[in-house]
Parts: C-alpha cells; structure tokens; sequence
C-alpha cells in the first residue's frame, strides 16, 4: 500500500471515498457480466447474478483508514468488521437489482451533471492540477478511469435514491415505541452537546404595499420582458439588463439548484410543475413580478433562472406600514387575539410562528427587540430589512416562552428522535423484504484473515 502522510491523506480522503466505493457499482462492470463460479476464488458473495469480490473489501479497509476510522487490528474485531462492510456492500447491491427490476433508470446527462460536481470539489481539495493528477497516480489510476469509477457510483446511487423514495411512499411507517425514543436519546446524549437560548414567538409581519399606479407600472415593466423573451432574446442576457434581484441578475439570474421549501410558495407552485427550458407567464409574489425559467431537472432539485421585477414602495409607503404595524402593536397590548391580527394584516409569505428558534440564529434586529425581554411581553414594532437590497417590514411580535441555555431533555428532541427511528426502521424493513426476495450467498468464511 502506498504511504499516505497525514498532509496528503486530508486531502486524498475525497479522492479514495469516491474511488473505492466505485466498487460498489459493479453491477455495471465484469463482475456482473461473469459467471459468478469463474470467479469463485476471489467472491465473498453472490447476491442474486452480481458477485461481490474480496478485493473490494479489501479497498473498503482502505477507504475507512483514510477517512480517519479505527479499523480493529485483533483478528476477532477485524472479522466483525470485514462481516458489516459485507452485509452493507450486499444491501447496496440488493437495492440497485431491485431497482434495475422496477424499470427505474436515470438519464446521462444527470449522471454527467453529478459527476461534473463531483469532481469539482474533490478538486477543490487539491492546490494545483499537477497534485491532483499526482493523488491519481499514487492510488494506480487515471483521470479517465477515476471519472468512470465515479459514473458508476453515481449511475447506481442515483436508481437506488429513486427506487427508495417509491418503497417508502408506498411502505407502512413501522411504529416507534417510547421505550426505544428514550434507549436512542440516552445513547446521543453525550454528544448533544448545550442547548442554545430558544425563543417562541408569534408574529405580524408588515410589508409596505406600494400604491395601485406603482403596481401597474411594474405590472407593465414585466410584461414588457415577456415580450422581449418571446421574440427570441436570450433570458440570461434579459435578465443580466432588467432584473431587480440583485442577488442573481450578475449571473443572468441564475438561483443555482433549489428545492422544495426555499423559495416563496408562488414562486415554487409554478416552477416546480414547469419543463425544462420552459419560461413561466408572469408569476406574483410578495416581491414582486417574476418571469421564470427552468433549466434542468435534478430529482427533487431544479435549476432555475429568474428575471424580477420589483414592486416599487415610496416613502409615503413606508410611513404607511409603520402606522399600521403601531396600530397592531396597541392592539395586542389592548389584548386583541393575535392570530385575528396576523389573518388581517400580516404578510402571507412569511412566517408567522416560531418555536423554540435559536435566538442566536434570529436576524439582528430581532435579537435587539428581544433584550430585557419576558415571556408575555408585546415587542415592537421594529423594522427588519432585507439583506437583498427589497423592501423590508415592519415585525409585531408577542413572546410566547424564552428558554436559556443549558442541557438537551428528552422533550426538546422526542420528536425529531421519533422521526429518525421510524426512518431507519421503515428503511430496514425495506431492505429486510427485499434481502428476503433475493438469493443471497455469503463466502466469507473461505477466507483466511492475515496475521
């Protein structure tokens, strides 16, 4: 084996785990075009027409040495070790026949995206090309067969992430019992570490609305782009010249890949039934009028542009929203129901509720509004403004309970323990099914550990 020093090998990690678990692809390579009892010398398993071969837990050592693991040196530990690599190489290989039966396939160019990626971060580890092209060398590879190892690998994880998002949908949850929530939260607790100060929170989120002519200006600005992008002009370019999201227009709009959850929920209810290449009508949000276009499709990821253009808000505007949000804030403090108040003036986009949010992690304007603060207090109004240049708001808030610091109980994490257990249940009895459905012969004892 080659000596790796500990410089090297920090930088070399990325290299071998991509590189070795290449291995696990091997339902793509001559392992699975052989006859498994040509090969018997070297096969530590058959899972139904796809051998598993001792070299590749012999590389699997080799990854967990590089990634910083204790691997047992007494023969003992060292055998119960090569017997879990097995057992996990034989659930990747279960999923990927499976799913290979179930007709899911993935096309090229995703593969190739995700390969792309990848590589790029594995290079980023590296101060120049020539060190790269050295790390390759050393581990018996070229750039061309290391990027083939990492297109297997990729191919295979991503039928298997498809197939696993069907076999959950349609698998009965396995329940979780207490008993099992708090053996898991008494094994973690050690390594929680201290609970950040938390806040619970209801709010009024006021946004200044800008008057009716502003918004048929913009309203005329966007269908101006339309008609732009209609007659065939680039979007990038369209964007880089009109858009008013200055986080994004220097890159032609570009929002990078997004999911789920990260965008505001018009703006999402639109681009995530779009098709790539498409180019949305003009779609409102809070912001403003946005015209969209969708790139490439990414699993549950999009790759999206945008062209905004921004709801214009005056001064008289902004005076507007504060009256309003001082308004509310006597209201409250008259005992008004606050959710009465958020129904009728507060911002649909934004969240009204927080529970148990790390105050530390609350924008600075909020931090400040909440010192000397108690449990039942009415806090504001206070301005929050926007990071991205757009319009702030105005923020009413009633505190519901501030928490200190301090340890983790069972309580804070119940839930999300819960959600964690039944997930890794549910997946082992989709595994356990499956496994059960397959032909599987395992080899290991034939052979004999060294030392």
């Amino acid at each position: 084996m080659n000596r790796i020093t500990p410089k090297a090998g920090l930088r070399a990690a990325a290299l071998v785990w991509l590189a070795v678990t290449g291995a696990a692809a091997r339902p793509h390579g001559a392992a699975a075009q052989q006859d498994p009892s040509q090969l018997v010398e070297g096969v530590v398993a058959v899972v139904g027409d796809t051998a598993i071969l001792w070299t590749e837990l012999q590389e699997l050592v080799i990854q967990a040495r590089a990634e910083g693991m204790q691997v047992p040196q007494d023969r003992s530990g060292f055998r119960s070790f090569l017997e879990e690599a097995l057992d996990s190489k034989i659930n990747e290989v279960v999923l990927f026949i499976h799913a290979r039966r179930a007709g899911i396939t993935v096309s090229d160019r995703e593969v190739s995206e995700t390969v792309d990626n990848r590589l790029a971060q594995i290079q980023q580890n590296f101060s120049t090309e020539s060190e790269y092209q050295q790390a390759l060398a050393a581990m018996g590879t070229t750039p061309a067969e290391f990027r083939l190892r990492i297109t297997q690998r990729t191919r295979v994880e991503l039928v298997t992430r498809q197939f696993l998002q069907r076999q959950y949908s349609s698998t009965q949850p396995v329940p979780v019992s207490e008993a099992e929530i708090v053996q898991d939260f008494e094994a973690r607790k050690p390594r929680l570490g201290t609970r950040p100060a938390t806040v619970n929170l209801k709010q009024v989120l006021i946004t200044p609305q800008p008057s009716e002519e502003a918004q048929l200006a913009a309203r005329e600005r966007a269908e101006q782009v339309i008609s732009r992008l209609r007659a065939g002009e680039d979007f990038a370019e369209v964007a880089r010249e009109l858009s008013d999201d200055v986080a994004s227009r220097a890159n032609g709009g570009d929002l990078g890949w997004v999911r789920q959850g990260q965008l505001l929920p018009a703006f999402e209810d639109v681009l995530f039934w779009m098709r790539p290449g498409q180019v949305s009508n003009i779609v409102e949000t809070s912001v403003g009028y946005h015209i969209i276009k969708l790139e490439r499709v990414r699993g549950a990821e999009r790759l999206a542009r945008h062209i905004l253009i921004r709801l214009p808000v005056t001064e008289q505007d902004r005076a507007a929203a504060r009256e309003l949000a001082e308004e509310v804030a006597a209201a409250l403090r008259a005992g008004v129901d606050i959710d009465s108040l958020i129904e009728a003036h507060g911002d649909p986009s934004e969240q009204s509720t927080l529970n148990n949010y790390p105050r530390h992690q609350l924008p600075q304007a909020y931090q400040d509004a909440l010192v000397g603060a108690a449990a039942g207090d009415i806090v504001g109004p206070f301005f929050m403004t926007r990071e991205d240049g757009g319009t702030g708001k105005w923020v009413v808030a009633r505190i519901l309970e501030l928490r200190p610091a301090g340890e983790w109980t069972l309580d804070d994490v119940r839930e999300s323990l819960r959600m964690d257990i039944q997930e890794r249940k549910t997946l082992q009895k989709i595994i356990d099914d499956l496994r059960a459905a397959t032909h599987i012969e395992k080899r290991l004892d034939r052979f004999p550990l060294p030392g």
